[in-house]
């Protein structure tokens, strides 16, 4: 469902001076430690990359000493490993810490939470949507938000994105939603000159509506979930509507591949700058005007890329993405397997910036598909399988068992959905596995999962870790 805003109907130089009042004057009144950190973000991503890895690291130390003095999970962990913080010298001493998985959350929750060591009055609860099947909650602080919010400033910046000027944004959480609905939430969007489109429940003719929406508004940047910007320029180039022209477009939320890029930004005439992250830790990784990559954002977090057996992976290779956020202390989240795959870089980035480089994010785990021989298939794999399947607007591969695959597909026409039938049943036994049991569907819509975003693959077969960390160090 699409909600209706009405800030497109306000003049827009009216709309536009009183945001930046509102920006210039009362947010900073409001939130001086998310200006302060905005200030320092700003600054330190120019920094050699050497002198933020130093930093990062005096607070990682910070952030043990706390999570050993107050939080009983880590305080067990560590004595586990009969270590204290002092002890851990070196990235490979940090590893040797056991990977804090979901299920770790979910069954430990109550020992993962502080006991001291912060401002108990300034937290509160926030939630994942449960997109990979295990939904979460957890504590944040409002250090963590002031410096999470900061760094979604920086990155809207590193789009060349300059305060004042509209945003729109294609987003599919309702948890996000919330505090866009009613008077209240208008009048905020109005006064942050934001145009809000709720993309939870997308069809054909909630995204003309949309089209027209944001095209009244005219954006200067777009924000939204990769499929739902995708779509939206599907519908607009298909059906010849008018659409908005942004300066910039941000994608987050799910994998941008590359075919998703070059319809989002020949449709909108813009570049994509690409955002990661996740709602536990904050974002990781923001793509610069270099577009080679995406920059590890170091000062919220310390981000490994390891191995199904907890092993580091070199550059160039794919590894689970683990963070430890540095901020929140109300519930520390210390090597935190995010769930997600991503390729590590060791290249400088022509722009400048001592930020260091990940090639790109390669999906989530839950979207890996494991083949009855073991390999496995990330959801990349199947989207090359549907280029060029015309008539065919979206699919969507479930693995239910290692060997049963379901293939939905919304398809124009009966002949649309047999031909991609045919050519896409024979790709998948040919490339994937031919012990694989295909089931196949036509349907008329493929729902958007609870975080509100839309997974063209998802397995049930787990990826899981092989490594007991538990051994002391060296």
């Amino acid at each position: 469902m699409i909600s209706s805003r009405s800030t497109h109907t306000l003049p827009r130089l009216v709309s536009t001076l009183f945001s930046r009042f509102y920006l210039g004057a009362v947010h900073p009144w409001r939130d001086r430690c998310r200006e302060t950190a905005f200030r320092y973000l700003s600054q330190s991503q120019w920094w050699s990359t050497e002198r933020l890895e130093s930093e990062r690291w005096q607070r990682l130390h910070r952030m043990l000493t706390h999570a050993h003095a107050n939080v009983p999970l880590y305080r067990d962990r560590l004595t586990a490993l009969g270590a204290e913080p002092g002890d851990i010298r070196t990235p490979s001493d940090f590893a040797r810490l056991p990977i804090l998985t979901k299920a770790d959350i979910q069954e430990h929750a109550a020992r993962l939470r502080a006991t001291g060591g912060y401002k108990a009055h300034g937290t509160y609860t926030n939630h994942t949507g449960g997109s990979t099947g295990t939904p979460l909650s957890f504590r944040q602080d409002d250090a963590y938000r002031a410096w999470s919010m900061a760094e979604l400033d920086r990155d809207f910046t590193m789009c060349g994105y300059r305060r004042g000027w509209r945003q729109a944004f294609l987003w599919g959480s309702d948890y996000d939603a919330k505090a866009h609905a009613g008077l209240g939430g208008r009048l905020r969007d109005m006064a942050r000159n934001l145009h809000w489109v709720d993309t939870f429940d997308l069809t054909a003719d909630t995204l003309r509506r949309a089209a027209a929406e944001l095209a009244a508004f005219d954006p200067q940047l777009l924000v939204g979930y990769v499929s739902s910007v995708t779509l939206l320029a599907q519908v607009i180039r298909e059906e010849g509507l008018r659409g908005p022209k942004p300066r910039a477009i941000q994608t987050s939320a799910e994998t941008l591949t590359p075919t998703a890029r070059r319809l989002i930004e020949d449709t909108f005439g813009a570049r994509c700058f690409d955002r990661y992250g996740c709602r536990e830790v904050g974002n990781l990784a923001h793509e610069c005007d270099a577009h080679t990559g995406l920059h590890l954002l170091v000062e919220n977090n310390y981000i490994e890329f390891v191995d199904d057996a907890g092993e580091p992976v070199a550059p160039g290779e794919v590894g689970h993405i683990v963070a430890t956020n540095l901020r929140n202390r109300a519930m520390p989240l210390i090597r935190y397997a995010v769930g997600d795959l991503g390729v590590p870089s060791s290249a400088r980035c022509s722009c400048g910036r001592g930020l260091p480089m990940m090639e790109r994010v390669q999906g989530r785990v839950s979207d890996v598909i494991v083949t009855p021989a073991g390999r496995l298939l990330h959801g990349e794999f199947f989207t090359h399988l549907f280029y060029g399947a015309s008539g065919v607007r979206q699919f969507q591969v479930e693995q239910r068992t290692l060997t049963e695959l379901d293939v939905r597909m919304v398809a124009d026409s009966d002949v649309a959905y047999e031909t991609a039938r045919a050519r896409i049943g024979d790709l998948i036994l040919r490339h994937g596995d031919t012990a694989f049991q295909l089931t196949f569907a036509r349907v008329p819509h493929i729902p958007a999962r609870r975080s509100g975003k839309y997974c063209f693959t998802l397995s049930h077969v787990p990826v899981t870790f092989r490594r007991n960390s538990s051994h002391a160090l060296a």
